[in-house]
């Protein structure tokens, strides 16, 4: 795992996005585990730096895209860790909600994620534990979330990210609702402007320092 901030980190070894660890408070969370066909490599990665983070406690999702949700319910069972995941999200996964544009509706069908057993359902704003922050983000998925972890923000798929932290709006075939995550990308941006993020980690784009750090 690669050192971002302090008790923050990157995956080396998952496949689809970007994937991140959290660690604190006795508790530990893997942000977007990524691909099935990663499994084998974050399962011996997080292994191998368990004495750095703690015990995985939680998987926390920011959408349910097959490259940053696949193998959660994998690695869950592997785990025993909690899976958290927008509420909207979810049901989309459970056939309850359908995905607006042609593109997702086909992207669906291609490739299946499967609801882990148990979920926790996120709504509204709260912790998942002490310092680790949720937010709604919603646009790109119905049931899309953010993360903050002190002073590191993980975005997902809400926006790409330039080398300066600012942000834009993701690929438009891949949103759902661009009014809404246009309107994401724009309170995403005003929490970096407030000075509490220092670092901004997406799904796709590299890790970039704010400039205002």
């Amino acid at each position: 795992m690669r050192l971002i901030a302090q008790d923050c980190y990157r995956l080396e070894h998952q496949k689809g996005s970007h994937g991140f660890v959290v660690a604190g408070a006795g508790r530990a969370a893997v942000i977007d585990p990524g691909m099935t066909s990663g499994f084998d490599g974050v399962l011996a990665e997080l292994r191998a730096n368990e004495e750095m983070t703690g015990r995985i406690t939680d998987i926390v999702l920011t959408h349910y895209d097959v490259d940053h949700a696949q193998v959660a319910a994998k690695l869950q069972a592997a785990l025993g860790a909690t899976v958290w995941i927008g509420a909207a999200d979810a049901d989309v996964l459970r056939g309850r909600l359908a995905p607006k544009t042609l593109f997702r509706k086909l992207l669906q069908r291609i490739a299946r994620v499967t609801l882990p057993e148990g979920a926790r359902e996120l709504d509204g704003s709260g912790e998942i534990f002490s310092g680790l922050e949720y937010l709604p983000a919603p646009g790109h998925t119905p049931g899309h979330y953010a993360y903050q972890w002190r002073g590191v923000l993980f975005t997902g798929d809400a926006a790409l990210v330039g080398a300066d932290g600012t942000l834009r709006d993701f690929y438009a075939p891949l949103i759902n609702d661009r009014a809404v995550a246009a309107r994401t990308v724009q309170l995403l941006a005003e929490r970096i402007r407030t000075g509490s993020v220092e670092w901004v980690c997406s799904g796709h784009s590299p890790i970039a320092r704010t400039a205002s750090s």
